[in-house]
């Protein structure tokens, strides 16, 4: 907040300035927190304790990273409407692995991350509380992915590490601000969708 009143006004803010602001937010407020939450959990030997259980608090401050990003890096996102495909392009531009129908971001394309997405971030937000079938859990040496989808008696369980996935998000945004800061031709219509982020999506 005190940076924000160094600053001109949102419109009026050069792109390094509102990639500046942009990155101190989500370093500060979300991430910061998260790290120290993960800390705190990765040192926690007692059961009894509060960190031993926080995993699903992690997830609730760590999720949203995914549609967030894709603001940027969809092409088509919308103030409002296109939450479903941002996240779609977040979640695949952090896991390429799931991106298994190349440039397509459609869930009919991509039916395992719409599956993940209905259970993690439309639970988490529309219910305040994750969906079925989705299982949270600290064992990389069993399941050594952030996501994967396990089948038990011929039925699908969708796993998620919020131990692993937040280191992952934290080294990811690092180079996503790289991207943006990239000033070849390569990256201007994703630094151009940034700008109509964080200038016109942001107005109440």
């Amino acid at each position: 907040m005190e940076l924000q009143t160094q600053l001109p006004s949102r419109e009026q803010q050069s792109i390094d300035q509102m990639l500046l602001l942009f990155e101190c937010r989500v370093d500060v407020w979300k991430f910061g927190p998260a790290v120290e939450m993960l800390k705190a959990m990765d040192i926690a030997d007692d059961q009894k304790s509060i960190w031993a259980h926080a995993a699903y608090a992690l997830l609730d401050v760590t999720c949203s990273y995914f549609e967030m990003i894709g603001k940027a890096l969809n092409s088509g996102s919308r103030i409002s409407g296109t939450a479903g495909l941002d996240f779609n392009h977040g979640f695949c531009d952090v896991y390429p692995e799931f991106a298994t129908a190349g440039p397509d971001r459609t869930d009919p394309s991509l039916p395992v991350v719409k599956a993940f997405r209905d259970r993690l971030r439309n639970g988490m937000y529309h219910l305040g509380y994750t969906k079925t079938d989705l299982m949270i859990h600290n064992q990389p040496f069993k399941y050594p992915k952030d996501f994967m989808v396990a089948s038990q008696g011929g039925h699908d369980f969708y796993l998620v590490n919020p131990h692993q996935m937040t280191r992952t998000v934290v080294a990811h945004f690092d180079g996503f601000m790289g991207r943006l800061r990239n000033f070849s031709p390569e990256f201007e219509p994703m630094r151009s969708k940034f700008r109509e982020f964080f200038v016109d999506y942001h107005v109440a």
